[in-house]
């Protein structure tokens, strides 16, 4: 009675997500097919219970009262309780429908020389590019991204990170986007953002999620507001009100439950500061509410809270990745997320990316390389992380310093290094000891562009990596 449809939908709910039209078809028509689903579902049990009651003489008639009563109350039973799963299912059709409405549209073809986005295989780091719009005229095509924080969950390690990116990062690629980065969106959609982000950080961008502050507000008053520390006061005598007018804006230190509007407001003012401390604020408030959508009660409450304005949260996530993404992101300790911002040099900031450039318009210069170092630090390998090779460092002939600030960099994408020696004079190279570490050697092979070599080695170092003086860069500080 149970086991059968259970199988059954399991095994057509598999075929959907791996047949793209399918999925598309069924995300088109998400409500009618929750309804065929259960319905179908419905008729099955009524049937099974029918049968049962018939029993091997194959007859319904001829039994008393109370038989009939039985059956007429467990047949009630399963209709209403059906009836209840429908009820409850509806509304979460009608958000994926809503939220995915990217995967049902005609895809864009890819320009040429540019790769699709990346699949994710639950195995490896997730990377998301969230994107903050307002669109009070109604008209999204016309925005530009006033948020762009790349979220990061790495699903072996149990840890996330974020990185804010300032909307006034300048992007020069000639015949295909060149301006600020936060135009990009009005002049290509998500898509081309994606791409752009992907292209100035060198890190693989699964998929983009788009986020209207209407639907920002709806959502943190429905989950009863979020708890936010906050570190210094905001004023700001000149916030943007929907009337395109401005009002006063004065929010004090300390921790404190912000509803939607002072949230959103805590998340966008600038005046006060800059750019760099308001992306602090905005990922500040993106992790109190993870905290508060990890909670179940928020959870059942999701689906009512968005109707309405779920139009304006798009993504172009994989459905059958949902499940898994919620297990590995409700199991990341608030103690295991860092974030960081890209901070402009000149200033009293703890590193720099960006170099200012004011002529013609305000502007922020990436140094390419900066940028990636930084993107590779927070959003480094999971894979060599779990491994856990040893990594000895050896200074092989090149100037001194040189072999310690590889280690250094190597330890900021969490290699592990457990030493840096002096050696002999020899080329550069990536020496595999213990070939049970080989993704880690890989790994170095290709980030340093140097070839690898293997030894035979017991004790000591999983991989030796040496730096010779013909040793140049990282590879990618081609960029500089």
């Amino acid at each position: 009675m149970l086991l059968l449809p259970i199988f059954a939908f399991a095994l057509a709910g598999a075929f959907v997500v791996n047949a793209d039209l399918l999925t598309a078809w069924v995300l088109r028509n998400a409500t009618y097919v929750t309804f065929l689903v259960i319905g179908t579902t419905l008729v099955y049990h009524l049937y099974v219970v029918a049968d049962a009651f018939a029993g091997r003489m194959r007859r319904l008639r001829g039994r008393n009262l109370i038989d009939y009563g039985v059956l007429a109350l467990v047949s009630m039973a399963l209709v209403l309780t059906y009836g209840t799963i429908y009820r409850e299912s509806t509304p979460w059709a009608a958000l994926f429908a809503r939220i995915f409405a990217p995967i049902t549209r005609a895809q864009v073809p890819i320009p040429v020389g540019e790769e699709p986005a990346p699949v994710w295989t639950g195995k490896e780091r997730l990377n998301v590019l969230v994107l903050g719009i307002d669109t009070r005229d109604g008209d999204r095509t016309t925005q530009n991204t006033d948020t762009m924080i790349v979220v990061s969950l790495d699903p072996l390690n149990k840890t996330a990170a974020m990185l804010s990116v300032p909307r006034d990062v300048y992007i020069n690629k000639p015949g295909t986007f060149q301006g600020k980065i936060n135009g990009a969106f009005a002049f290509g959609g998500p898509d081309l953002v994606r791409r752009l982000t992907s292209d100035l950080l060198g890190i693989k961008i699964h998929s983009y999620a788009l986020v209207n502050f209407e639907a920002f507000n709806r959502i943190v008053n429905g989950v009863g507001g979020v708890i936010v520390d906050v570190k210094r006061p905001v004023r700001d005598e000149f916030y943007p009100t929907v009337d395109y007018g401005v009002e006063r804006v004065n929010i004090s230190p300390g921790p404190q439950l912000m509803f939607g509007e002072t949230a959103l407001k805590y998340a966008r003012s600038r005046h006060d500061s800059n750019d760099y401390s308001r992306a602090k604020r905005q990922q500040d408030v993106l992790s109190a509410l993870r905290v508060k959508l990890s909670q179940p009660q928020a959870l059942r409450l999701l689906p009512s809270l968005m109707d309405g304005v779920a139009t304006t949260i798009e993504t172009d996530f994989d459905p059958s990745n949902v499940l898994p993404l919620a297990a590995t992101a409700t199991g990341i300790d608030s103690g295991n997320i860092t974030s960081d911002v890209l901070y402009p040099c000149g200033g009293d900031y703890p590193h720099c990316e960006l170099t200012y450039d004011s002529e013609g318009g305000f502007f922020l210069i990436p140094d390419v390389a900066k940028v990636r170092d930084l993107a590779a630090s927070l959003f480094y390998d999971p894979k060599v992380r779990q491994e856990g090779a040893r990594v000895e460092v050896q200074n092989a002939g090149a100037r001194s310093g040189i072999a310690q600030q590889v280690a250094d960099r190597l330890e900021a994408r969490a290699f592990g290094v457990s030493a840096v020696t002096d050696g002999s004079s020899a080329k550069s190279a990536v020496v595999l000891r213990n070939s049970s570490k080989r993704y880690t050697a890989e790994q170095l092979r290709t980030q340093l562009g140097l070839p690898m070599e293997t030894a035979d080695g017991s004790g000591g170092p999983d991989i030796v990596v040496r730096i010779g003086n013909d040793f140049r860069s990282f590879a990618s500080d081609s960029t500089r």
